[in-house]
């Protein structure tokens, strides 16, 4: 008896601004009803250990100078200076690669549609016109398989990519991450990950084999399934200008291969549910096994980083221009890949019972549902400044140079940071105290102003009140209309009544008698008036 396990896996792998916007994707809640334990998580603790400034980075590639972001390995927090220029910020992990400047302009030129307004992403698509006459192979034997093999080798996986360049060091990782992650897969090649990570084609020859001897295989049994990595689980905090990515995760989907293309239903396959389920759990323990996941972790980073930077308005009229102008450098991407296939034989001695087991590899399928990074805004409350405040702060501080391209973010920053926080706390304080003291200065300048001046208006109101009251005339003189002199003579000093008291007085001169008139209009009229007499 011969039993026929035709398996043909489709895997894909989307990225990008759109791909990276979710919360938790559809595939991430069929995979988790089904998954033992809940998918990895990748949180990030914020803090700074490297910081790179994308505008001089871009200056430094532009003039032929390195386009690594020198010492960083990981970008985990974003912010923007005083001068408007992006200050990337991260981690220096011992033995890892710096992060290529190439990756992340991609990202942020995806994030802004540049490549094209669709989800961008690759797939890799078979020859759907050869699938039947994989089918309809028929035997068991040596020459039956060499077909097979041969069929499925010579029928390449076109490599399509869609709203990215091409020729492109990202969709180079995305292409070939896809394609090591379907030789996983098939049981071709096996992840550095102790416990081993077996593929579907292994635990389905496991199982073939326990039926076989336990006499209890079904018949013929067929399945297509296709599997891609996608992004999970991506969340960052922000605060005024810097933005920090505190959560990514990444899932290897699962999904009928009959299905419409990104449809998440069809029939289930409890082994292909398994292995896309173990993997995602162990995807942080993958990240570490060989650097083909690393890349592809960093380029799902990269492009969550973009969106932060879209949606919190941080990529001003500053850089972009630079960003617009930077060269990305042309690396190769084949239009299709081989064919992969695997053919097995179980037999059963004696009970004369063989399986014989069949996988291909042959095709890919885009992925197009609408995602979206979730973002908490974190406030300074009251007078305090927010933890993410400081480490912006401690990452401008601890710049040497404005035209400092990379820099190493000590372990004091954050203390410095806060004695700043606290020194421009104590500075407006001060400065309140001191604008507090002007403003009472100036009023009380105002009211004594003020009081000055209707002292002053008062004080003139009665002088020219007693000057008023000493030049005008006596009542007896205003009543008869006479001209005598306003001083009567019996008012007249003793010494001023006697003659000698007006000799040399001039007619003009002051009146000895005090009364503040000339004389001729005083005593000297009266002089006159005797004279005449």
């Amino acid at each position: 008896m011969m039993h026929r396990v035709l398996v043909n896996r489709r895997g894909f792998l989307a990225s990008g601004a759109s791909a990276l916007l979710a919360q938790q994707p559809l595939a991430a809640l069929a995979a988790d009803s089904a998954c033992k334990a809940p998918p990895a998580t990748v949180t990030t603790d914020m803090r700074a250990e490297v910081a790179v400034s994308l505008r001089e980075a871009l200056k430094q590639a532009k003039s032929g100078g390195s386009k690594r972001l020198t010492g960083l390995t990981r970008i985990d927090t974003v912010c923007q200076d005083d001068d408007y220029d992006i200050l990337l910020c991260g981690v220096a992990e011992r033995g890892q690669p710096d992060l290529y400047l190439d990756d992340l302009i991609v990202a942020i030129r995806s994030a802004n549609r540049k490549y094209g307004n669709i989800e961008p992403g690759i797939s890799l698509d078979p020859d759907r016109s050869q699938t039947p006459g994989l089918d309809q192979i028929a035997g068991r034997d040596a020459a039956a398989k060499q077909q097979y093999l041969r069929m499925c080798s010579q029928q390449p996986q076109m490599v399509r990519v869609d709203s990215l360049p091409r020729h492109s060091r990202v969709t180079k990782v995305l292409v070939e991450a896809d394609y090591r992650m379907k030789q996983v897969s098939q049981g071709t090649l096996q992840l550095p990950v102790d416990p081993p990570l077996p593929g579907t084609f292994t635990r389905r020859l496991n199982q073939s084999r326990q039926m076989l001897r336990a006499g209890t295989s079904t018949g013929d049994w067929s399945s297509r399934r296709r599997f891609w990595f996608e992004p999970g689980k991506f969340e960052y905090a922000h605060d005024y200008q810097i933005a920090s990515l505190q959560s990514a995760q990444v899932i290897l989907s699962d999904a009928d291969a009959n299905a419409d293309a990104g449809a998440k239903n069809g029939n289930e396959d409890p082994i292909a549910r398994e292995f896309a389920c173990d993997w995602t759990a162990r995807m942080e323990e993958t990240i570490r096994a060989e650097p083909i996941w690393r890349d592809m972790y960093n380029i799902y980073r990269h492009f969550a980083i973009a969106h932060i930077l879209k949606e919190q308005n941080l990529l001003t009229y500053h850089i972009t221009p630079l960003i617009d102008a930077h060269q990305i450098d042309h690396v190769e991407l084949p239009d299709s890949l081989p064919g992969l296939g695997r053919w097995e034989t179980l037999e059963e001695t004696k009970g004369n019972r063989r399986i014989t087991l069949v996988s291909s590899v042959c095709g890919g399928v885009s992925l197009g549902l609408a995602k979206r990074v979730t973002g908490t805004r974190v406030s300074s409350a009251g007078n305090s400044p927010s933890q993410m405040a400081l480490l912006s702060r401690a990452i401008l501080l601890s710049r040497p140079e404005k035209t400092s391209v990379s820099w190493t973010v000590p372990a004091t920053a954050l203390q410095a940071a806060s004695k700043w926080f606290v020194d421009r706390e104590e500075k407006r304080l001060r400065d309140e105290r001191e604008a507090e003291e002007q403003k009472r200065k100036e009023a009380n300048d105002t009211k004594m102003g003020a009081m000055i001046l209707v002292g002053f208006v008062a004080t003139a109101s009665f002088v020219g009140w007693l000057m008023n009251r000493r030049n005008a005339r006596p009542p007896a003189m205003a009543a008869t209309g006479s001209d005598l002199p306003s001083a009567p003579l019996m008012r007249i000093p003793d010494e001023a009544k006697t003659p000698t008291a007006f000799a040399g007085l001039r007619r003009n001169d002051p009146c000895p008698c005090n009364s503040g008139k000339r004389f001729k209009h005083c005593h000297g009229a009266h002089e006159t008036a005797s004279d005449s007499d």
